[in-house]
């Protein structure tokens, strides 16, 4: 199972492949919208040190879709402490960016699109 998400099954389309290393399991996904991780800009992917320390703190925190502990995503907005799984993120109508910073929102402060 991912260490982030905690889903042995997840769709890859929303958490990407399963990927191990060190004893470490996580969704390629997972990983890149973990708080307080970041990927390297040597290409070498996430440091070992910094998945430990997101799935350490995931592990305290619980998600406010599905109450389950073990939530890896914090809503980037300042201030708010709303902590979901990947897979719960649509059902809680959070919004994920899958480019740039890759942020993550919860219902309350996801960004809107203006509809021209």
């Amino acid at each position: 199972a991912c260490m982030l998400c905690r889903r042995a099954e997840a769709d890859p389309a929303i958490c990407g492949c399963k990927r191990a290393r060190k004893g470490l399991c996580a969704h390629t996904y997972c990983l890149f919208l973990a708080s307080g991780i970041f990927l390297q800009e040597s290409g070498n992917g996430f440091l070992t040190e910094d998945t430990r320390r997101a799935i350490q703190v995931a592990s305290q925190k619980q998600c406010f879709i599905c109450g389950e502990m073990g939530t890896a995503i914090t809503c980037w907005e300042k201030g708010c402490d709303r902590s979901f799984h990947l897979p719960c993120a649509s059902q809680g109508e959070c919004v994920t960016q899958f480019f740039g910073l890759y942020r993550s929102f919860c219902w309350e402060h996801c960004p809107e699109q203006d509809v021209k």
